[in-house]
């Protein structure tokens, strides 16, 4: 495999930022594992409490499974502060990192959490190596925890903190970090196990090339600095050289330092872009995989092969494109200094005149890989490619085009060089150095087929415009001077604004409502947190209202709605067993909460069910029921139902099949109600896979996404013609949309679509599946249009259609699972490229102060966030 996919994996470098505190130099680094990739050294008298509130708490929950849900449970549940040492990142299960919190925990503390957190009838500990570990139930996560004489480690993974037990009494399962000095605020970056996150991030057929990515190297020491106005992070430490052969990669970074002159061949339209050195080979190669009819000559004529070695320098630059991704189609490009251009060219038309290439309009084409390695560094392999020479450097490319691109994108200024953001980016740089790799925001589709769909890689590209990571060889020639920094772009160019962040330290329960709940002119933003805190903003996001749900842990989001009929809506909420109501003072409304017997397991809806002027509150609980309560906190007449297992997405309150009807999903179950609490006929009827998202009503049928990738339509007959009868299910049908399963709720929407060269207009049905694809359906469920985004959606995200900036087309837009929100405007196709790239979760899109402008607000790790959407 060519080795340029070592840059494709460099970004798991700047994982590490993520890491900002930890303390002295004490035995508990005797527990860090050989194969942990960094451990984070919390700065002196840090607590449990303060470090999950320090900025990066939320980061290290997105890209690890750092149990911060269960550690916040912990803290709130315990009077003395855990003091802590350490936090060693170790790589889990599921691909994913897993954090290995190392305390000091003060007298009683690990007796007050078994206390608080072992469950009744069940194994709550076991012993490994004369160690006993403990099981801590916590709500549905399960915490593991030991103790290693004064030291305390605590970890959702009990592989992970088994091995940090081996290590503690195993010096050949530990990390050699016996030449570092711990220092307090640090990090450190264990080189040698760098590849555990390449296996974990890269796709199984990469691993090879990966496995010795960092050989050459020693764990490293690095800082982080403060942000500011050019970058959010910015890392820098020194990496020892060990005395071992270096890899390909290593050697290319740890070169000679020297100034930089191939920026003013990397295009602006690289997705990625390094700067290296390697001296040319003088010898010739051990061993190819292959030998061509030019390679059997250079084996033959070596000093034919060092005449070419010698009209080359040692830099050399690699630039790497997004439109079709990288080495599947060709699109990276070498590009390496020429010592003397005139005797090179020479060389290459004595090659032509030989049989040995072919040349059409100054373009070259040689069937090589010694001459590929040795113009471009022994990072590429490649059998054949096409060959130029501008000015003083020579280019090659496995695609002609992409050759092509270099000469006229130097003449036309369309380079790096000419960028702003890239000489604001140099100036930071030492004035020479030995290597510099540079993203920016398309690199995360670039390497997007080459990483499992659920990396966390995704939620590090999310936080950078651009990600410069550079070395320089230190005097003693013995280690490397690293610096990784994060800049935030120009953003003066977005065409959003942020208008105001309402921190939140915890998740939302559900999307937020915008409603009136004041009596103002404008609408208010509505939200609650699975704390139990209730918040309602005003539209400059100023707090207007709090209330909370004490130990009730809310389900869903937030209902508005004018319960008592007097045009002032409260706020509604079901948590824990009850349902609980607020007026616009968050003072609790007379007769609330309804207390039910059973814990309630699906978002609230209120309307007038039984048509008697006033709402109910309809509910589910554990107990498989559905309730509808009226104003006193009572089922109605008729109810609740039982059904086949528990509700847990939204039921609706519909017309269908001629009357009012409750419709819910329960497993694979389609359930439909008369408002007496009887079956409609027919009902209940069942998919042949469980079901996601809520009830969609369209032409009287009801349309639900399933976990086989079917679009299911039940009702009096086949909604769309030449479909799949569900023999399972009278007056069902389905439509296979997909291989993977149909996520969230079925929306609809009317617009025109353009499918074929053929503008089609009428209400369309769109759903879309876990990979990452949507798609448009016409009212016959005819496929109009599908678009995928590149990596899997957020679970249970259903599509948001929209018109941003009002032009009378709707727009799609898709999050995806590391939480980053796309767009397409669907008459044509085109993607939005106007939406904020933070990582967010629960996105909604609505013009909340009536400017004419739509905002955008949605959780984030910073909290809630508003933007003013203008394009």
């Amino acid at each position: 495999m060519n080795k340029l996919k070592y840059f494709s994996f460099l970004l798991l470098i700047p994982i590490i930022l993520l890491s900002c505190s930890s303390s002295e130099d004490r035995p508990w680094v005797r527990a860090v594992p050989e194969k942990a990739p960094f451990i984070i050294v919390p700065a002196e008298n840090t607590t449990l409490r303060s470090v999950m509130e320090a900025p990066y708490s939320s980061l290290v929950d997105g890209v690890t499974a750092s149990a911060i849900t269960p550690l916040k449970a912990i803290d709130s549940t315990t009077t003395s502060n855990l003091d802590l040492n350490g936090l060693i990142l170790y790589p889990g299960a599921e691909n994913r990192l897993e954090a290995i919190w190392v305390g000091q925990a003060p007298d009683g503390f690990s007796e007050k959490l078994f206390k608080n957190y072992y469950r009744d009838f069940a194994q709550n500990k076991y012993h490994f190596q004369e160690t006993t570990i403990h099981k801590l139930q916590i709500k549905d996560q399960i915490l593991f925890t030991a103790t290693l004489n004064d030291l305390l480690l605590l970890s959702e993974s009990s592989l992970g903190l088994e091995d940090a037990i081996r290590a503690y009494s195993n010096n050949d399962r530990r990390a050699d970090l016996t030449h570092i000095e711990l220092q307090p605020g640090h990090v450190v970056m264990n080189t040698p196990s760098l590849r555990e996150i390449s296996r974990q991030i890269a796709k199984v057929t990469y691993h090879p090339a990966l496995n010795q990515a960092f050989q050459g190297t020693k764990p490293a020491l690095l800082s982080i600095s403060d942000p500011n106005e050019k970058y959010d992070f910015q890392l820098s430490g020194t990496i020892p050289l060990a005395q071992e052969e270096k890899s390909a990669f290593i050697e290319t970074i740890s070169d000679a330092n020297a100034p930089i002159s191939l920026d003013q061949y990397i295009s602006s339209s690289a997705a990625a872009f390094g700067i290296f050195r390697q001296n040319p080979a003088k010898d010739l190669p051990d061993s190819l995989p292959d030998t061509s009819h030019t390679d059997s000559m250079l084996i033959s004529q070596p000093d034919r092969y060092a005449t070419i070695s010698e009209s080359l320098e040692s830099e050399f630059a690699v630039s790497i494109y997004a439109e079709s991704g990288f080495l599947t189609n060709g699109e990276h490009i070498f590009v390496r200094k020429l010592d003397d251009p005139a005797g090179f060219r020479e060389i290459l038309n004595n090659l032509v005149d030989d049989d040995h290439a072919e040349v059409q309009n100054g373009i070259y084409f040689i069937q090589s890989r010694i001459l590929a390695q040795l113009i471009g560094s022994s990072l590429n392999s490649s059998p054949s490619f096409y060959l130029s020479v501008i000015d003083d450097v020579v280019a090659i490319s496995k695609r002609r085009e992409l050759t092509e691109i270099i000469s006229d994108d130097k003449e036309r200024r369309r380079t790096v060089y000419y960028e702003r953001t890239f000489r604001d980016i140099k100036e930071d740089l030492p004035e020479e150095i030995s290597g510099l790799f540079i993203t920016n925001e398309n690199f995360g589709s670039l390497i997007n087929p080459f990483t499992y769909p659920d990396s966390y890689l995704n939620t590090i590209l999310n936080r950078s415009s651009f990600l410069t990571l550079s070395t320089s060889l230190t005097e003693e020639g013995d280690s490397l001077q690293f610096y990784a920094t994060s800049y935030k772009g120009d953003e003066e160019s977005d065409p959003y604004e942020e208008n105001w962040v309402f921190p939140l330290q915890s998740d939302l329960s559900g999307e937020v409502v915008v409603a009136d709940i004041s009596g103002s002119s404008r609408d208010e933003i509505v939200f609650a947190s699975p704390s139990g805190s209730v918040f309602a903003l005003s539209a400059d996001g100023n707090r207007i209202l709090e209330a909370n749900t004490g130990n009730d842990t809310p389900v869903g989001s937030p209902v508005v709605y004018d319960w008592y009929g007097t045009d002032k809506n409260v706020i509604l909420l079901a948590a824990g067993n009850k349902v609980y109501g607020w007026d616009e003072n968050g003072d609790l409304l007379p007769r609330f909460p309804f207390t039910l017997d059973e814990t309630i397991t699906s978002p609230l809806v209120v309307s007038d069910v039984d048509g008697n002027g006033l709402p109910n509150a309809l509910v589910a609980t554990a107990d498989r029921k559905l309730h509808i309560l009226n104003g006193r906190g009572n089922n109605i007449s008729g109810w609740p139902v039982t059904t086949n297992t528990q509700i847990t997405a939204r039921p609706i309150v519909e017309e269908y099949m001629n009357s009012k009807s409750v419709i819910a999903f329960s497993g694979n179950g389609v359930h439909a109600w008369e408002i007496n609490g009887s079956s409609k006929e027919g009902f209940p009827r069942f998919a042949n896979a469980p079901i996601n998202g809520s009830p969609q009503i369209f032409e009287d049928y009801i349309l639900a996404n399933a976990e086989d990738g079917n679009l299911y339509a039940m009702g009096a007959g086949q909604l769309f013609p030449n479909t799949q009868q569900d023999s399972n299910s009278s007056g069902s049908s389905f439509i296979n949309i997909s291989s993977s399963a149909l996520t969230g709720t079925p929306s609809l929407s009317d617009m025109r679509v353009r499918s074929d060269g053929q503008l089609a207009e009428g209400t369309m049905i769109i759903t879309a599946d876990a990979n990452g694809s949507f798609y448009i359906l016409d009212s016959t469920g005819q496929l109009l249009f599908t678009q995928n985004i590149g990596q899997p959606v957020q679970q249970n995200f259903s599509p948001l259609i929209t018109d941003i900036n009002e032009d009378s087309r709707k727009d799609i837009l898709m999050l995806t699972n590391a939480g980053r929100l796309l767009g397409w405007q669907v008459t044509d196709g085109t993607s939005l490229n106007t939406l904020p790239s933070n990582s967010m979760r629960y996105p909604i899109i609505n013009d909340v102060n009536g400017d004419g402008y739509q905002e955008l607000i949605a959780f984030t790790n910073e909290g809630v966030i508003s933007w003013t959407l203008f394009e």
